[in-house]
């Protein structure tokens, strides 16, 4: 069966962003983009359970036990003291939730039933336009000792309230206030810079601190900075509580009662997120463009997508490549400071997404090193940092800096199993004297079933790069490196665990991306030369003169006798089933067969062999070269990788 074929061409001129969007292209021509998705979580409500385990930690990644809706996927990280679960917040969204679903957590995941621990459970909400909420705007004007009474018992001081809410005006004295699931408070600070308001839940009120407010709030209200505003998600009803900042007012400075929405289904939009027509996410006007593609290789799978990250590289003309378990590009803007001022963000407090455009998962699970920190850290956020893919990078591509050019990137994809596809950047109007001046990165992102994994358990990270030995060379070979996990670049690194291909990574320690792959070398035949004893070595016997000694022939005319091996010996075929990569073990994949290496002796000196020309074994069977290694002198010899394209 013939491969089919397609290029993507940016015109000469073109500047790094094309580049990405060039890369968008392809993955939708492969229809690897993922499908819309809904039901992603972007807040939580109010917690019940936890337990104490009288010790301080951090648990992330924690996958719920069940849920009372159908949503799935979705993973937090919750932090606890030696008195409480004090907050948690959102590790990957998820899919298929609805506001108000309860998840639940077991207790041996959050500090151990034995040490203590309960089940913690929460109500969700996920990201959906309310059209019929309102304004309440509030003015914090001061601060009164309360007396005893229905109020009085739980704190000393109360902040002053005045305006009206949905219970009518609010002040006298009496510092609640009462919104809805869907309106959107307002808080202005007129009183001092001393005592900063923010909102905390029921679940950690009690603390003295004000350290565990809701994410999204403002915590720096001074009344030089305008006002504070969060608008209340369908799923957050309860009591809430009302702190001062600097945390020496007492455990609560008044109540906040958020009740739950009502009104008319029409009103309310849940958002979608994601098309097979386009990258997930994507920021071109970023110094260092990107883009994220959902790649699903299981559906209904716990790991069964791929997020494979494309952000130009320092040095202008590579491409660092990343892949990772989990995503998050939930654009957090309610997460970060909503102020007038844009002062304070606090994203990781309870019920937080993190940055936004980041990474998602465990530190040496699903990015490279603890060293990084956790999903609150900007060295996750492809927003926040320009580094992200030095801590966490695959490997790096090169499609060179010859902007004067046109830059195709070429599509060979499989008949046989059209999950496989070979991809390779070359500048088809560049003159060149050999296949390697022109052509670029050629590579294949990895993309099948395996009889010993399951998606449930890992996913799927690697990508296998073919690289020639470039010019004309005397020791034409292809090397078929496959990159195993994103590791971590600046120090030792775990890499990423979770990555099916991890378990055959270097277990050293490792500051390079060098630990990261493994190597299969295939020496060209029919080009004599000294030979490594670890290169993979094709049967090949030939008459031709440069190489009878190693065909099984005299060396030269001056050998004496008359003995001679048949040219019925003679072997040269097309060699297809080519394993993944010879030194994986088990082999995971074997390459398709409409896909192989052929040796060449080409009775032409310096010939330009180039990606595109063609070998004809006979009429029915022509194959089509993606790469090549060879030498040219009075004749040309070497090895090409080629596809079957008749």
């Amino acid at each position: 069966m013939a491969i089919t074929t397609e290029t993507f061409k940016v015109n000469a001129g073109w500047a790094s962003t094309d580049v990405i969007t060039q890369m968008e292209q392809a993955m939708t021509y492969l229809d690897w983009q993922g499908s819309e998705i809904s039901g992603y979580i972007v807040g939580l409500g109010t917690m019940i359970g936890g337990g104490d385990t009288n010790a301080s930690d951090t648990y992330e990644d924690v996958s719920p036990k069940s849920t009372s809706g159908v949503g799935t996927q979705a993973t937090f990280t919750v932090y606890r003291d030696t008195a409480a679960v004090r907050r948690v917040w959102i590790t990957r969204p998820g899919v298929g939730y609805t506001s108000g679903e309860v998840v639940t957590l077991s207790a041996d995941d959050i500090g151990g039933f034995s040490n203590g621990a309960t089940d913690l459970s929460f109500t969700v909400c996920v990201d959906e336009i309310v059209g019929n909420g309102t304004t309440v705007s509030i003015a914090f004007t001061g601060i009164q000792a309360q007396p005893a009474g229905d109020y009085g018992t739980t704190y000393a001081f109360a902040f002053d309230v005045h305006n009206a809410d949905r219970a009518g005006v609010v002040g006298s004295g009496v510092s609640i206030i009462t919104v809805r699931e869907g309106d959107t408070i307002s808080i202005a600070n007129s009183y001092t810079t001393s005592y900063d308001p923010v909102i905390e839940s029921s679940h950690t009120f009690i603390s003295e601190t004000a350290g565990y407010f809701i994410a999204g709030w403002d915590h720096n209200i001074n009344p030089d900075d305008g006002y504070s505003q969060y608008t209340f998600k369908i799923g957050q009803a309860g009591t809430y509580y009302w702190k001062a900042n600097q945390n020496n007012l007492g455990p609560e400075c008044g109540r906040l009662i958020v009740q739950p929405w009502s009104g008319d289904p029409a009103d309310r939009t849940v958002v979608g997120y994601g098309t097979n027509t386009a990258f997930w996410d994507k920021n071109l006007t970023d110094s260092r463009p990107w883009g994220v593609q959902k790649h699903q290789i299981a559906a209904n799978k716990l790991y069964g997508n791929t997020y494979r990250i494309f952000r130009k590289d320092s040095t202008n003309g590579d491409l660092d490549i990343s892949a990772h378990s989990g995503y998050s590009h939930y654009p957090g803007n309610e997460y970060h400071a909503n102020d007038s001022n844009g002062q304070s963000d606090s994203q990781h407090y309870h019920g937080g997404t993190g940055y936004k455009s980041r990474i998602a998962g465990a530190a040496n699970l699903d990015f490279a090193s603890e060293s990084i920190g956790n999903n609150d850290v900007t060295t996750l956020s492809l927003e926040e940092s320009a580094d992200v893919l030095t801590y966490n990078r695959l490997t790096t591509i090169t499609y060179g800096t010859n902007y004067g050019f046109d830059l195709d990137l070429n599509v060979f994809r499989s008949a046989i199993d059209p999950r496989f596809a070979v991809l390779s950047y070359r500048y088809p109007t560049l003159s060149s004297t050999h296949l390697t001046s022109n052509t670029f990165g050629t590579f294949f992102f990895h993309n099948f079933d395996c009889s010993f994994w399951d998606y449930d358990h890992v996913y799927l990270s690697g990508m296998t790069e073919i690289i020639p030995t470039a010019g004309n060379t005397t020791t034409p070979d292809l090397t078929f490196r496959t990159h195993l996990s994103p590791n971590y670049q600046i120090s030792a690194s775990s890499g990423c665990k979770r990555a099916a291909e991890h378990p055959w990574m270097s277990y050293v320690s490792y500051t390079s991306n060098e630990e990261n792959y493994v190597d299969t070398v295939y020496d060209s035949r029919s080009y004599a030369h000294d030979m490594d004893f670890d290169h993979a070595r094709i049967y090949y016997r030939s008459e031709d003169q440069p190489a009878t000694f190693r065909g099984g022939y005299p060396h030269s005319s001056s050998d004496s006798g008359n003995a001679r091996v048949s040219p019925e010996a003679n072997f040269n075929a097309v060699i297809k089933g080519l394993p993944l990569n010879v030194n994986l073990i088990p082999c995971p994949y074997y390459i398709p067969d409409d896909f192989g290496l052929i040796e060449f002796y080409y009775n032409a000196a310096n010939a330009n062999i180039q990606q595109g020309d063609t070998f004809t074994i006979s009429p029915s069977e022509v194959w089509t070269v993606i790469t090549a290694s060879y030498n040219q002198t009075t004749v040309t010899r070497g090895i090409a990788f080629c596809a079957r394209t008749v």
